[in-house]
């Protein structure tokens, strides 16, 4: 991962030991950085980070001056402030997919003042050997197994093939796919989603990362970077399990998100007088920083309602929708009673 702060014009990499560009560790200033690539490729680097705005990309590839071609990958967080990753790779590598026999299932994700579909997560579940179709535990309780590498590209085509379909029917909807640490961890995972979006036709942001506060915390640091350079790469970013853990306020301040859901049990707090204050404080705090707010897991209808009052813009859970499978999707549009009668 990479990060660089215009204010002290100093730009800091952290590469595998023995690793491709581990020659690239360290604490650069920008000159002696770009000393490192060949002229071309120095104007590319020099220019986004000396001109970035918030929220402005950084894709940029540069070939070092031994010949190995790189893949910068971020996104400015602040005024003066990016982060991201680096590849190395080749232009259009891509990850082999393997042999998962995971398939998605999808539970819609519905906005809260009209009930609509405004989305969807897509869960992964396996084939068992008894054919059924079953989640990561029971798979392994069941004595099956599948390509656990494969999992998340396989994940991501197969969630974006579903979403461009969807939106290619009149839907306007998003599609969150839940990634671990360690997928996030994977460089050649962000020139994967970049080239999954592009080939599904996808505008920027409606095929999204889920990640935990515990899975980021796992490595702070390079959780930034990498999903600066998913957002770079035209994916959306979802902090999940908000509210679970320790350092959410530090983990919300530093990550640019379009979402953020909030932990389950914290939801069901929100009848209490004394967490609903909380709550209504978080999500007006969330949204105040230009973020949706999700309900997640909500399996009664006047949690819900709470909920909206206070202002959150989404709501997912058994009370409207058990998760689908593909060839039954098309049910989450139908109208919903607003009663659950």
């Amino acid at each position: 991962m990479w990060s660089w702060y215009a204010a002290d014009s100093v730009l800091t990499i952290r590469a595998e030991a023995g690793g491709p560009l581990s020659q690239l560790d360290g604490r650069w200033t920008l000159q002696s950085l770009l000393e490192q690539f060949d002229g071309l490729a120095r104007v590319r680097i020099a220019t986004p980070l000396r001109s970035g705005r918030p929220g402005d990309p950084i894709d940029i590839r540069v070939t070092l001056l031994d010949g190995r071609p790189a893949h910068f990958f971020g996104a400015f967080h602040d005024h003066g402030v990016a982060r991201g990753l680096i590849v190395a790779a080749e232009a259009g590598a891509r990850l082999i997919h393997g042999e998962s026999n995971v398939e998605p299932a999808f539970q819609p994700i519905r906005r809260l003042d009209t009930l609509t579909v405004a989305g969807f997560e897509a869960l992964a579940r396996f084939r068992a050997p008894d054919g059924k179709l079953v989640g990561p535990d029971t798979l392994v309780a069941l004595g099956g197994d599948t390509d656990w590498n494969a999992i998340a590209p396989v994940m991501l085509a197969k969630s974006a093939e579903t979403l461009a379909q969807l939106r290619g029917d009149g839907h306007d909807v998003f599609m969150q796919v839940n990634l671990s640490a360690a997928e996030i961890a994977q460089p050649l995972l962000v020139e994967e989603i970049a080239a999954i979006i592009r080939d599904a036709g996808l505008p920027h942001g409606v095929l999204r990362v889920e990640l935990t506060e515990q899975a980021a915390m796992r490595d702070f640091e390079g959780a930034l970077g990498a999903l600066a350079a998913f957002r770079a790469a035209g994916a959306g970013i979802v902090l999940d399990d908000f509210g679970a853990g320790h350092s959410s306020f530090a983990w919300l301040a530093e990550i640019p998100a379009d979402g953020v859901k909030l932990d389950p049990k914290l939801c069901r707090m929100v009848r209490q007088p004394r967490a609903c204050r909380i709550v209504t404080a978080l999500t007006g705090l969330i949204r105040g920083l230009g973020m949706t707010v999700t309900a997640e897991g909500i399996e009664d209808r006047m949690v819900a309602d709470e909920l909206h009052a206070i202002g959150c813009d989404f709501v997912q859970g058994y009370a409207y929708d058990m998760p689908l499978r593909l060839p039954d999707i098309a049910v989450a549009f139908d109208p919903v009673n607003p009663s659950g009668a």
